[in-house]
């Protein structure tokens, strides 16, 4: 009897030793946050979402060391049902405890405000639009967008952008839904998220042979504001880019939308050609000046839509190099004549200078 009595106190006492370990370790992760960051991260909860479900994406956003152990915690609370879907800024360096009582609190609500980037835009349009948001201002979003090489290692289509370019060309024009909190670094990635997708979901990627992405978005983009309409784009990036074969001579785009990107000022982004001298246009300075510097400019000049995209990526099989806009009446959608003889080129444009204006 006293050996039975004397095992069944050896068991008792490792059993509460155990439990005490099992405890103490517990009491440990509850109180030890999953890193040292007070940087905060947005973390949502969804409707209807599990506990196991919150448990688990909290471990791996890295904002607690485990996620049994915030179930469990949770479960002794009760306070599944008492968790408010919505989403929170959560740091690292909080306790398990301190996120619990955070999502026992309704989160604040945040509006959400929709702005709309047309295609064809420079950045500083876009940044007044996105400025006409109230949510952040014109100049700090400028200050993100110019920075395009601290994007380049998250984004492959990124890979040919000069490290001291901006992202112009690359803000996809679309309609944008953000919150009233957004930074200019979020919707920036937003922007750019919507290019990657624009660009996987189309034979973009496949057509590019021998042209780096940064080449393609260049051509594209001074596509864009050429074209009267997406029909007539391929035939545009055909007549470019057979411009800047070897026999084609001086290898000049001449394309007057590279021209209006030097002379643009804010008021006047897109200055009309027609009230500027030939000498105006051929002296503006820089190497976006495609009437005098041979090959591409150095980047895109404007945000090209996929149309354009796709027309500077896989552009017609024809062998034209010039075209004019031609002479239509008014009301009518403007077209261009093409052609490969500089004859019938000067030809065409005597036709629209003759034009009734």
């Amino acid at each position: 009897m006293r050996r039975l009595i004397r095992a069944l106190l050896i068991v008792a006492t490792i059993g509460a030793l155990v439990v005490a370990c099992v405890a103490t370790l517990f009491l440990r992760e509850l109180t030890t946050p999953a890193g040292d960051s007070d940087v905060a991260k947005n973390f949502t909860i969804a409707p209807n979402e599990s506990l196991a479900v919150i448990s688990s994406n909290l471990e791996s956003e890295g904002l607690v060391r485990r996620a049994i152990v915030f179930r469990v915690f949770a479960d002794i609370r009760n306070a599944e049902t008492e968790l408010y879907p919505g989403t929170y800024k959560i740091s690292p360096n909080m306790t398990i405890n301190q996120i619990l009582e955070m999502f026992r609190v309704a989160p604040e609500v945040r509006t959400a405000v929709r702005f709309t980037v047309p295609e064809g835009l420079r950045i500083e349009e876009i940044a007044n639009v996105i400025e006409s948001t109230g949510v952040v201002s014109a100049d700090d979003f400028l200050s993100v967008a110019r920075n395009g090489a601290q994007f380049k290692a998250d984004y492959s289509f990124l890979a040919s952008l000069p490290d001291s370019a901006s992202l112009e060309g690359y803000l996809f024009p679309d309609t944008y839904d953000i919150f009233s909190d957004a930074s200019s670094e979020d919707i920036v990635r937003k922007m750019l998220d919507t290019f990657a997708i624009r660009w996987a979901d189309s034979p973009l990627s496949s057509a590019t042979t021998g042209r780096s992405v940064h080449e393609v978005v260049t051509m594209a983009s001074i596509v864009q504001r050429e074209a009267s309409n997406n029909e007539e784009m391929p035939r545009i990036a055909a007549a470019f880019w057979n411009r800047l074969k070897p026999e084609f001579a001086g290898n000049q785009l001449g394309a007057d939308p590279t021209v209006q990107y030097i002379l643009g000022e804010p008021g006047n982004w897109w200055p009309k050609l027609d009230q500027l001298t030939v000498q105006q246009i051929n002296s503006a300075e820089g190497p976006y000046n495609t009437r005098v510097n041979p090959g591409l400019p150095p980047g895109p000049i404007s945000t090209p839509g996929l149309f354009a995209l796709q027309a500077a990526a896989a552009p017609a099989d024809e062998d034209v190099t010039y075209f004019v806009t031609k002479c239509v009446a008014a009301g009518e959608r403007p077209t261009h004549n093409f052609t490969n003889d500089y004859s019938e080129f000067l030809q065409f444009q005597e036709e629209f200078l003759a034009c009734p204006k």
